[in-house]
């Protein structure tokens, strides 16, 4: 098929106007990386800080979801399941030094430590150095639930508490917070300090 004239004289000028080849010249990609550089440089100290408020977030659901494991196996294995703070990979922390990690573990004996023999069911690291959990909860060193999912101490007494996680640099934290039967749910809070 021919083209019509107009359309072939038209493409006939732009390859004679256009007799150089195309692209960028050393000067134009220096610009260009130069512009780059300075828009990286004002967006770096947004996304750091983005980034510290997800990881506060993915540590504060981690322990909702160590709570929420807790509570399902206490339910699957009809038997006292309990987290406490970890002093190591299988020993709990009697002091309560959540911002060790913790431990979620089936308590055979129903003491909320672990023994040797009980099998530990997760096993959560230590917080990232800047980051800070505090707990105000009936019993800070442990928190169970018992057979029938509802959470209770070791002599038989509800449980309820919270765990907030903050930094200092932070307006925001999050608090994971379980009721009276047990039931854990997480909500953000406004920290009014952030301290060990």
């Amino acid at each position: 098929m021919t083209q019509p004239v107009f359309f072939r004289s038209v493409l006939t000028a732009n390859r004679t106007q256009t007799g150089q080849s195309k692209g960028f010249t050393l000067l134009e990609a220096l610009v260009v990386v130069a512009i780059l550089g300075i828009l990286v440089a004002l967006a770096a100290p947004p996304l750091a800080d983005l980034r510290e408020r997800h990881q506060l977030q993915a540590q504060a659901e981690g322990f909702l979801d160590s709570l929420i494991l807790a509570r399902s196996e206490a339910l699957r294995r009809q038997q006292r399941v309990t987290l406490c703070a970890r002093a190591n990979d299988s020993t709990c922390d009697p002091a309560g030094a959540w911002q060790q990690g913790w431990l979620v573990f089936a308590d055979a004996n129903d003491n909320a430590q672990r023994d040797a023999g009980e099998p530990v069911i997760e096993v959560h690291a230590a917080l990232p150095a800047a980051m800070r959990l505090t707990v105000t909860n009936t019993l800070k060193a442990y928190f169970s639930y018992g057979s029938e999912g509802r959470s209770m101490s070791t002599n038989g007494a509800f449980m309820a508490g919270s765990w907030k996680f903050c930094r200092p640099s932070a307006e925001v934290g999050w608090q994971v917070v379980s009721n009276a039967l047990g039931k854990p749910r997480l909500e953000k809070y406004t920290p009014q300090t952030c301290s060990h």
